[in-house]
């Protein structure tokens, strides 16, 4: 009995380090904008040295409003901006080149007219 239990133990473990490592290179977010509300978000991805590049994940679809979002490098360098209207949804997949820091995605609520949902997901490649 005891052997099963140090099995489970350490099986347990094993799963959760190795888990803890998936979730290390993914990040995610899940947001419902609101008519009037002014949001300036801000989601942030590091590449790593081992990366052979990033994937983003984006569906923003919009009942009302416009939201636009830019997507910088490193270096500072827009390497992906929309605007997005209830006319025009996004939900597209793209795919970066490596470069090594922190990249950073900025949405904006224009006139705080944007209402709808916004998920994203970023990932190693």
């Amino acid at each position: 009995m005891k052997r099963k239990l140090t099995l489970l133990v350490i099986l347990s473990i094993f799963l959760l380090s190795l888990t803890g490592c998936i979730i290390k290179n993914e990040s995610s977010a899940h947001y419902t904008l609101k008519k009037g509300s002014k949001i300036t978000d801000t989601y942030d991805y590091t590449v790593e040295d081992n990366f052979k590049g990033m994937k983003l994940k984006i569906n923003l679809i919009l009942t009302k409003g416009k939201v636009k979002f830019t997507l910088k490098d490193p270096e500072g360098n827009i390497q992906w901006s929309e605007t997005v209207t209830s006319n025009k949804p996004l939900k597209e997949t793209k795919k970066f080149n490596k470069k090594v820091g922190k990249w950073t995605l900025k949405f904006e609520n224009i006139n705080k007219s944007g209402e709808g949902k916004l998920n994203l997901q970023f990932n190693r490649l």
